[in-house]
């Protein structure tokens, strides 16, 4: 039998019931995707070979916080061609058709495709745009643009968009593989010239607008009021959250300096539908702005940042090209450091343009400058991200990047690495600094002439070792003493604030004092917190490794015994590369 993922095995029960049904005036309807029952089920699926099913329940507060983004997924799936309906049914209360698919926790999503069944993946996101790509990398199907007016609805809460234009008689395939591998980014084509160059108008108006998405939500009153990003915009009074052919709902729209209150027109009740509408900043008077021109063919993108929309200049059909100018275009050429680039910013993936960081505890409009200069010669090379130290969250990247509070303010490129530490690469800051210093330095960086920078406490001084009793080592010595072909060299890795360690202090100095004897045998430790070995990942404290003598690379054996003086004596006269007699000669002071 199938196994069956559910997007969510957390229910949260609350009173079942809708305003509509307990408050006059109000839509009995919140959602604009077909509601199915028992009785309507088996037609629908059998009418629409290719639907894509959300199982829910009415109580489960997942569910009805799934309903706005599977809405808005219904309304871009109609636009592939041919159109893929979404529908959903109230799993708890038909049960019987929630058992027969083996559904066993809400919400729950399926894909209906020529009598195959495919499960929704639980660990995945629910927006509107993970459901959408998923449902089209199952199907192989790209959203297709037939006329002008669609772009609307295409455009609606897309944060990046790319288009197709393509006349008559071209191939678009490229363009379609492509759109599997980026994500987060929306593809749509429109074939035929004719189609192409209406669409392209419609797109060149959108790109000389700057235009929002503003949630103005349901409302158990006649009207309500929201804020806008700025003044002087101007909303368009018809709901552009999707809508179904029998709601009756109308709407007036008000704008007063950064507010906008909406009104229903058709009844003196409320809503229940999560109202949003299309603000933009207003065209120049008598449209005196010149209106851009969009070619035919041609691919264009939109994205919430930087210039917000950009024509690919380079040949159309060379794909390495046109993925790499979207890649570029996919984050800002400078940003800020937050919960939400941080994400991304961290993930490793193939491809991954690397991150210059600016770490500075006080704001440097100087060196910011320069940095969003050098970004403009950098797109496509390399992302810059400007962060603080204020945030738990910026102390934890100032942290992986060997910053402390006192530091001066640091530029440090870290790579995204999923399976050890992450390499980081100082870009040194002086008076000579320029943007094209940083653009030199990405180059070396692409050409593999850096050295990696690591984390390292000042060198012990000769009071300092003498005091320790066990030889101390920090990051500039590391390679010098422990990789010494002609030593055995037993490191402990420790933390300052390990229990553990505190623990085994006593015992590894008493280790020391017993073996001061052996001159082929250093007994050594490191502070693993404070200081970054290249290649070497300390996964707990203490760790204890045994570098043997020999040619390089040493050999390294992992100490795993009981951690008294005894027990790593008898361990260490039989791993050492060099034989040595545990007990000192006759009179050794």
């Amino acid at each position: 039998s199938r196994a069956i993922a559910a997007l969510s095995l957390t229910t949260l029960p609350a009173n079942c019931w809708e305003w509509g049904d307990l408050i006059p005036g109000l839509s009995t309807s919140r959602h604009a995707t077909d509601e199915l029952d028992e009785s309507s089920f088996d037609p629908f699926i059998r009418s629409h070979p290719t639907a894509a099913i959300l199982f829910y329940a009415p109580w489960c507060f997942y569910s009805q916080q799934m309903m706005p983004s599977w809405d808005l997924a219904a309304q871009k799936l109609m636009l592939h061609d041919p159109p893929i309906h979404l529908a959903k049914i109230d799993a708890h209360r038909y049960s019987v058709i929630g058992d027969r698919y083996g559904v066993l926790s809400f919400p729950t999503v399926k894909l209906f495709a020529d009598d195959a069944v495919f499960d929704y993946p639980e660990d995945q996101p629910r927006g509107w745009q993970q459901i959408v790509k998923w449902v089209s990398q199952h199907l192989e199907r790209d959203h297709v643009l037939k006329s002008g007016d669609d772009v609307e609805h295409y455009l609606h809460d897309n944060d990046l968009n790319v288009v197709g234009l393509f006349p008559e008689g071209h191939n678009s395939t490229m363009f379609a593989r492509i759109a599997r591998h980026h994500e987060d980014v929306i593809f749509a084509e429109a074939r035929g010239t004719d189609v192409a160059k209406d669409v392209a108008t419609h797109l060149a108006r959108h790109a000389s607008l700057v235009c929002e998405t503003v949630d103005v939500g349901d409302s158990r009153e006649n009207s309500k009021s929201a804020d806008l990003p700025r003044e002087r915009m101007e909303c368009n009074s018809a709901p552009r959250n999707p809508q179904r052919p029998e709601w009756r709902d109308r709407f007036q729209a008000t704008v007063e300096g950064k507010r906008v209150t909406v009104k229903r027109t058709d009844d003196t009740g409320g809503w229940l539908q999560h109202l949003q509408l299309k603000c933009c900043d207003p065209e120049p008077a008598g449209g005196s702005a010149p209106r851009l021109q969009i070619p035919v063919p041609s691919i264009v993108m939109f994205m919430p940042h930087d210039e917000r929309f950009s024509i690919y200049d380079g040949d159309i059909n060379d794909m390495h090209a046109v993925d790499k100018w979207i890649s570029a275009r996919r984050q800002p050429m400078v940003m800020r450091y937050t919960p939400e680039t941080a994400e991304k910013l961290f993930q490793s993936r193939s491809g991954m343009m690397p991150a210059l960081y600016f770490i500075s505890q006080e704001p440097a409009p100087a060196t910011e400058a320069l940095l969003r200069s050098a970004a403009q010669k950098l797109r496509g090379r390399a992302m810059i991200v400007l962060s603080g130290l204020a945030s738990q969250m910026e102390q934890r990247l100032a942290d992986v990047a060997g910053v402390d509070k006192d530091s001066a303010p640091v530029v440090t490129l870290i790579e995204a690495q999923a399976s050890h530490v992450a390499r980081k690469y100082r870009l040194p800051l002086g008076a000579g600094t320029s943007a094209d210093t940083v653009v030199s330095f990405i180059a070396d960086y692409e050409q593999k002439k850096l050295t990696p920078w690591l984390r390292s406490e000042p060198e012990p001084s000769a009071e300092e070792q003498a005091v320790s009793g066990v030889g101390i080592l920090v990051g500039t010595t590391f390679t010098k003493l422990v990789h010494d072909e002609s030593v055995d060299v037993l490191v402990d890795f420790y933390a300052p604030w390990c229990g553990h360690c505190r623990k085994f202090e006593p015992h590894y100095k008493e280790l020391a004092k017993r073996l001061r004897h052996v001159k082929s045998l250093r007994i050594m430790k490191i502070d693993a917190t404070r200081n970054e070995i290249e290649g070497l990942t300390i996964q707990g404290f203490p760790t204890v490794l045994l570098y043997r003598a020999g040619k390089a690379p040493k050999q390294v054996v992992t100490y795993h015994g009981n951690r008294e003086p005894d027990d790593m004596v008898r361990w260490l006269t039989e791993n050492c590369a060099v034989r040595f007699d545990p007990k000192p000669p006759a009179g050794f002071q």
